[in-house]
């Protein structure tokens, strides 16, 4: 299984809920916290969500610990 770096806050925002789960476990607990089943809402994207921006702000954090991505 390959390392992702740290997500930006654009991907986090645009990439199905399903991908970032898949790929960043960590913010799995975060998204049920805010009653979101990325299990019944894996196609759906944080801009879908009413209020996103807040939980955007909690997905940063809970990805802060990786590295920033290398940039060509």
């Amino acid at each position: 299984m390959p390392f992702h770096p740290r997500p930006s806050r654009e991907e986090l925002a645009t990439w199905p809920l399903q991908v970032i789960v898949r790929d960043f476990p960590e913010t799995l607990a975060i998204l049920r916290d805010h009653g979101l089943m990325p299990e019944e809402m894996g196609d759906r994207t944080m801009r879908d969500i009413p209020g996103g921006g807040a939980l955007l702000d909690g997905l940063e954090e809970q990805t802060a610990w990786r590295p920033q991505p290398v940039r060509a």
